[in-house]
């Protein structure tokens, strides 16, 4: 959820215009989903309540990266909070709506319609939940446009491409239900009353690690410092894992000066969670200015492997700049081969009746096409050119992919194999970044 807007400074760029054609399509699809309310009441399911949990304070004042709302924009996107806070989603696109009229140029408010769809998406069934998510994920593409760094939409392009959510604690319906009063009251700017509900939500459920989080932005926004700190690192204790938590510490430590202890803050929130990118540009951020910049690989997925429900078998959807006539390049074809190994394990898999192991597969996928691009170039044939590409072969030579693949192109259906390299390896992530300084 946006947080901290109202005590957020926004420093505003002036640029184009941009017109949102999709924004009046939003609240159709939000109105005509197969199911009776979009508001979350006491009794809704369980995986509501993980659904909405996923996206609770994920935007931290300190380090700001998305464009801000102007003052004409700023109450609208408070009010569109309160207003998804009490679980209002249709009056939330509402006033999002209004504020993405009022200044065109915010990232924010399109992040925060981005963020309501994938929440709606949740309540929806069928094709109306599908359509929901990639509505979802087409606002946020835009808001990205707008605020690169934007972290809100980050995190909703995250939960919507991850194969799996984070094994984060999942709150019982009484905690849920305070955490959710504290958050209206926290976006009416009562930080106060606010900190009463979260603790509340902590004695109903010790280990629901983000009310701690939640409950150290209350102290955040009065600027106690110290206070937010000890917060957020109880949130760290009761759950490592809480990715989030690390990142806001960082930020409560960087205003207290207390830079080796920042950096270790997003190094271990890279370790809880690699693929969460505003962690992610923070580090970037913070080792730029030490003079030691990293470089984002910037590996985008160019082809799928999809199993059709009727027949049972796999496919492979490829990106059609590979497709065309003359568009057979060494860069389409290392995909394509990653691919094919892929469905060769998964039906070998299917026919023996195991498991998929996914991080195996998809390292072997990247050495089998690596090596047949390689024994390609060495009979005279073309190479690959996708700097993401080389990199990953760079990688490979060093003995080096599982670690990169891991942290630059992170899965959640990879956590065993995570975790293991992470006991293996106590400073690797550290070791990984100095010697390749590279990110996602």
């Amino acid at each position: 959820m946006l947080r901290k807007i109202a005590w957020a400074m926004a420093a505003k760029n002036s640029q184009e215009m941009i017109v949102f054609t999709m924004i009046q399509m939003l609240t159709f699809f939000i109105t005509q989903s197969n199911y009776n309310s979009l508001n979350i009441a006491e009794g809704g399911t369980m995986k509501t309540v993980g659904a909405v949990g996923l996206s609770l304070a994920l935007v931290c004042a300190a380090g700001h990266a998305a464009v801000l709302p102007n003052k004409a924009a700023e109450p609208l996107v408070s009010e569109a909070n309160v207003l998804v806070a009490q679980g209002k989603y249709q009056e939330g696109i509402a006033k999002f709506q209004e504020a993405a009229k009022a200044d065109p140029a915010a990232s924010v408010p399109l992040a925060g319609i981005a963020n309501v769809l994938f929440k709606a998406s949740f309540n929806a069934k069928g094709d109306a939940a599908a359509r929901l998510r990639q509505q979802a994920e087409s606002v946020a593409r835009q808001a990205l446009t707008l605020g690169a760094d934007d972290p809100l939409a980050q995190e909703v392009l995250r939960n919507l491409t991850d194969d799996k959510p984070a094994p984060l604690h999942m709150p019982n319906q009484a905690a849920w239900k305070a955490m959710q009063e504290g958050e209206v009251l926290f976006q009416s700017n009562k930080p106060e009353e606010a900190l009463a509900k979260y603790d509340e939500s902590l004695r109903l459920d010790p280990l629901y690690s983000t009310a701690e989080v939640n409950a150290g932005d209350c102290f955040f926004v009065q600027k106690k410092w110290p206070e937010a700190e000890e917060r957020f690192r109880k949130a760290t204790e009761i759950e490592p894992l809480n990715g989030q938590a690390w990142r806001f510490l960082a930020d409560a430590l960087g205003w207290q000066g207390k830079w080796s202890a920042y950096e270790t803050a997003l190094f271990n929130g890279v370790a809880a969670q690699p693929n969460q990118l505003p962690t992610w540009d923070k580090l970037a951020s913070f080792r730029n200015k030490q003079g030691y910049p990293l470089t984002a690989l910037n590996l985008k997925r160019r082809s799928r492997v999809v199993l059709d429900p009727e027949s049972g078998k796999f496919t492979i959807k490829l990106d059609s700049d590979f497709t065309g006539a003359g568009k057979q390049v060494p860069d389409g074809a290392l995909w394509l081969a990653v691919a094919q190994y892929e469905i060769n394990a998964r039906s070998k898999n299917q026919q023996e009746k195991v498991a998929d192991q996914p991080f195996a597969i998809e390292v072997q996928a990247w050495r089998a096409g690596l090596a047949i691009i390689d024994e390609t170039v060495a009979n005279g044939g073309a190479d690959i050119s996708d700097p993401a590409l080389l990199n990953l072969r760079m990688l490979a030579k060093d003995d080096q992919l599982e670690a990169g693949l891991m942290l630059l192109a992170y899965r959640e259906s990879w956590r065993a194999e995570f975790e293991a390299w992470k006991t293996a390896h106590p400073d690797g992530i550290r070791k990984f970044v100095n010697t390749y300084a590279m990110r996602p």
